[in-house]
């Protein structure tokens, strides 16, 4: 008869232990799922530490409004503007070019025939004409700017201007913070075409006449390389002897 409070109180705490178990570490608890990072820049898994910050792109929506010409002669400013937005926008797989005119003027007017040779000058920066279309918007005449609209792409990069780590503690021998943030910021701030860091640039056609000429040399058994000049002696200057 003694012996039955204890064998209750024994199976009461067993019941305990268990639902503790059960609420801190059993196998029920949903999967934590890992926050997503509100900078796009910010690489949560690197592959090494100076992977951590990365050079991102960011589309935006882009406008060129040129001015009317009369009979549609285009300006050498406007002709140069718009060369330089074909050569931004030269990837085939980019959004095309849409020449809008507005909508209260002629079909043969002056905005008509500025649209047209702002097409012409396009093509021959190497658009296809497939990339280009003709439209209008709402807006009345009478001198209305002619509006080119395309998707732009711009290069963004991480702020490294806040956050940093003490520098001087170096205890644990770990990498701060900050670890490539700068190399990100400069490579979105030097690179001439942003869509470079969505995929490989295309290959230039190789030079088949540059290497036959050197092909031949080795055949022959010649030197293949420039002669050496002055520039490459790597002798001192004489101003600082």
């Amino acid at each position: 008869m003694t012996r039955s409070p204890l064998i209750a109180a024994l199976a009461a705490s067993a019941m305990t232990l268990a639902a503790c178990a059960t609420a801190h570490g059993g196998g029920h608890a949903p999967p934590a799922v890992a926050a997503k990072a509100t900078n796009p820049t910010l690489d949560t898994k690197p592959r090494t530490d100076l992977d951590r910050y990365r050079a991102a792109t960011r589309e935006s929506d882009g406008v060129l409004a040129l001015a009317q010409h009369p009979s549609g002669h285009l300006s050498e400013a406007q002709k140069a503007a718009l060369i330089s937005l074909a050569e931004a926008n030269s990837d085939p797989a980019s959004s095309g070019f849409v020449i809008r005119t507005a909508s209260g003027e002629t079909t043969f007017g002056d905005a008509a025939l500025t649209a047209r040779a702002a097409m012409e000058v396009l093509k021959g920066a190497g658009v296809a004409e497939s990339r280009i279309q003709l439209d209008h918007y709402e807006a009345d005449g009478a001198g209305a700017p002619i509006k080119i609209t395309y998707r732009r792409v711009d290069a963004v990069g991480p702020d490294c201007r806040k956050g940093w780590d003490d520098l001087s503690a170096t205890g644990s021998n770990r990498v701060y913070s900050h670890f490539g943030c700068a190399t990100a910021a400069n490579l979105a701030a030097m690179i001439a075409n942003p869509r470079d860091l969505q995929h490989p640039a295309t290959d230039s056609p190789a030079d088949a006449t540059r290497r036959g000429v050197i092909l031949g040399k080795y055949r022959k058994g010649e030197q293949t390389s420039s002669n050496k000049d002055t520039q490459a002696s790597g002798a001192v200057s004489s101003a600082v002897q």
